[in-house]
């Protein structure tokens, strides 16, 4: 049996650009980088530092976390050390 070759397939170009003119106006248009990336690094710290305060402010507010923190003040003695007090049986 001889080998059959298959017919050339021949693309037309659909385009009038070549890939090198492409690239390289892609590269023209291509949107600056921003000049200082720490600033604005500092400046999205300083914003999340903000709203955590702010998310602190609220939570602190809360009824149910001012509850907790009276008990925890109550189980730990005035000074806040919950060992106030008991050094005092050991002789220290």
């Amino acid at each position: 049996m001889a080998a059959q070759s298959a017919p050339k397939v021949v693309l037309k170009s659909t385009t009038k650009m070549s890939l090198n003119e492409r690239f390289t106006n892609m590269l023209k248009n291509k949107q600056p980088m921003p000049v200082n990336i720490r600033a604005s690094m500092q400046q999205q710290q300083q914003l999340a530092s903000a709203r955590n305060r702010r998310l602190a402010q609220q939570m602190e507010n809360r009824p149910s976390v001012q509850a907790a923190l009276k008990l925890k003040q109550v189980k730990s003695g005035p000074s806040g050390d919950m060992y106030s007090g008991k050094m005092e049986h050991i002789g220290l």
